[in-house]
């Protein structure tokens, strides 16, 4: 039986399991903002960061794009300020992916019709524009390769001679067990708040009555005062108009339901529909990552390996262009083993869908048990109740494998461990962090 969590939040999130057995070296990350950075790499793996222009063939083009610097503050909202700051509507601004909020970050933004000398260099003290030039071509999501990191681990609960080994010894246990667990991570699903999966299986299933109460009134620790006070109050009154004086600025999304049910009462569907799609969307795409992670701590149970096919997988070819699957069965088990262990294929994980098809042998028997124990069907991601957050399905790696892993020792009044590797888009650093802190509060400890 693999290491089972000790982390509530991560059993919350499907989290259960670990790669490697041995203890971790505690700490906290982000003590700093400096000391979690991430940097793009764009298609062929080119850093962006200050200069990037030339590699990625600047010049000329109807499109802007902008490198982007930003601390401390998350995605969406410096797409706000930059918006504010060059004069467009936020809608014209496009990225390949959003980034860490507590951090330094490094990405792309791309706008059309805004000329260079209209951008400024800084926004406030948390953003700086590093690069401005033109391309032929519109910045997309998942237009990269993914991304380079750079994590100090600091606060160790071990001396740090201890730490440093309990890492080498991590990190040969993750290479033979052929990588950590691709789970979703936490922000995933919010680690102050770890309910957007559960509103997500609340629009799932049409009850949306119930994922608009899960959303506005329900209170975590780590919540500031009047959020909590806020939620409280509407929770025993349900009280909206008395709700919206209480209600804290920054809460846009809660106001913006609450608005509208001030005005249509009873109209849930309308209340969640003054949410961006984008939003609506995620609370889906969440209960998918929530199933996906719960498939791979049963896989995990069974003792199936992560990058190894058995029968009933689906693996994918990593050559071409496309995703190409293929079913590993008792007949091409050995050739397929082979492929991956060239790296030139890997096993896949079903991120359900409408569309799914789903895996066959003991995988298959894994994904219905699950399916059956949430009481949801892969029809319900038609989102009859919600249609524009249909999703026809995926799938994942079920390994994480960092390229370019390094790790050294800084000694000093403030120890730490710092860590530095590149992962492909869509995975997540804090999932590869926690094999080796193994936080018991990842909220605490900066995850």
């Amino acid at each position: 039986m693999p290491l089972r969590t000790r982390s509530a939040l991560d059993e919350q999130l499907g989290m259960r399991y670990y790669s490697t057995e041995r203890d971790g070296i505690g700490g906290v990350l982000r003590e700093r903002v400096e000391d979690f950075i991430v940097v793009e790499l764009a298609l062929g793996k080119v850093p962006c960061t200050p200069g990037c222009s030339k590699e990625l063939g600047g010049g000329a083009g109807d499109y802007l794009w902008l490198l982007l610097e930003k601390r401390g503050i998350d995605t969406v909202t410096a797409l706000r300020a930059l918006a504010r700051a060059i004069g467009v509507d936020r809608r014209k601004l496009s990225v390949a992916g959003l980034k860490d909020a507590k951090a330094v970050a490094f990405q792309l933004v791309c706008v059309e019709g805004v000329e260079p000398e209209s951008v400024p260099m800084q926004i406030g003290d948390k953003l700086r524009v590093h690069d401005v030039f033109k391309m032929p071509f519109k910045l997309t999501t998942g237009m990269l390769y993914g991304n380079f990191f750079s994590v100090n681990v600091r606060k160790l609960e071990a001396p740090l001679e201890e730490a440093a080994k309990r890492v080498g010894e991590i990190a040969e246990e993750l290479r033979r067990a052929g990588g950590a667990p691709n789970y979703y991570g936490y922000q995933r699903f919010g680690t102050i708040r770890p309910i957007t999966h559960v509103v997500g299986k609340y629009v799932l299933l049409g009850r949306l009555e119930d994922a608009v109460w899960e959303l506005l009134t329900r209170v975590f620790p780590l919540e500031s005062p009047k959020a909590k006070e806020f939620r409280s109050y509407l929770a025993s009154t349900r009280n909206i108009q008395g709700a919206l004086k209480l209600v804290p600025r920054r809460l846009h999304h809660e106001r913006a339901i609450l608005e509208h049910l001030a005005k249509r009462p009873g109209d849930y569907a309308g209340a969640l529909r003054k949410l961006p799609v984008a939003v609506r969307s995620l609370f889906v795409e969440a209960y998918q990552a929530y199933l996906f992670n719960l498939v791979l701590s049963r896989r995990l149970e069974e003792g199936l390996p992560l990058s190894k096919p058995v029968p009933g997988d689906l693996v994918a070819l990593l050559a071409g262009g496309g995703l190409r699957l293929i079913r590993c069965r008792d007949s091409n088990v050995d050739k397929l083993r082979a492929l991956v262990e060239r790296g030139e294929a890997e096993v896949v994980g079903n991120v359900f869908g409408y569309a799914t098809v789903l895996a066959e042998g003991l995988p298959g028997m894994i994904e219905r048990e699950v399916l059956a124990s949430e009481g949801v069907s892969l029809e319900l991601f038609q989102v009859r109740s919600m249609p524009e957050a249909a999703t026809r399905g995926t799938v994942r790696p079920l390994a994480l494998r960092p390229e370019s892993f390094e790790w050294f020792c800084v000694d000093g009044d403030d120890p730490c461990i710092s860590f530095s590797f590149v992962l492909r888009k869509g995975m997540f650093a804090t999932v590869l962090l926690r094999e080796f802190v193994k936080p018991r509060d990842p909220a605490r400890q900066g995850f």
